[in-house]
């Protein structure tokens, strides 16, 4: 109930019909398309949205999900239908104004102590460059997993904001992980496949 609960409030991200590429800049056309796709489709879980905009290592590894403008609109609009409205333009310039210039990334991790995750390293690698992020969002402790008290006995969800300067839409990037014992995870996104 916790985990659906961060995914409602923190982020989503869903797999147009059409995909595009990654656009910095929408258009009224594309702004209409994602509240339409996000208010139709307000009983789908965040894990069933998600879906196709998520590298997915497997229970007890992690995952990562690529958070566009785009699909920040199609969560908007899926929260706004949840409670029988429609986002405003205000809530919609709001949420295209503060993903303006910037790649992000949620992410499910695991780990076996309670603060695993307070420690999780971003890096991400584009064209043999390495960029920090300017904004992460760890929580001090995890959540149990459905496993706990056995292996992998916590899981948390984690956020990581970089600047897109230089990306383009076509691009490929990889986000890099890297926890407090040197352990890495890869997730390597093709741009061009994502909008």
């Amino acid at each position: 109930m916790k985990r659906e609960f961060l995914y409602i409030i923190l982020f989503g991200v869903l797999l147009s019909p059409q995909a595009e590429g990654v656009q910095l800049k929408l258009g009224d056309k594309d702004i209409k398309e994602a509240i339409y796709y996000g208010s139709h489709r307000k009983e789908l879980s965040h894990p069933e949205l998600l879906k196709a905009w998520r590298i997915d290592l497997g229970y007890g590894v992690g995952s990562a999900t690529l958070i566009t403008p785009y699909a920040s609109l199609i969560i908007l609009a899926k929260e706004s239908a949840l409670t029988s409205r429609e986002p405003t333009e205000q809530e919609i310039r709001k949420e295209l104004e503060e993903k303006s210039g910037q790649i992000s990334f949620g992410c499910g991790l695991y780990g076996e102590e309670i603060d695993f995750a307070s420690n999780c390293k971003a890096v991400l690698e584009y064209k043999g460059e390495k960029r920090g992020p300017t904004h992460t969002s760890l929580p001090p402790s995890a959540n149990y997993t459905k496993s706990y008290p056995a292996s992998p006995r916590y899981w948390a969800l984690c956020f990581f904001r970089f600047p897109m300067t230089g990306i383009g839409a076509d691009d490929k990037v990889t986000l890099v992980l890297t926890d407090a014992k040197g352990k890495e995870l890869r997730f390597p996104f093709d741009l061009s496949q994502l909008r």
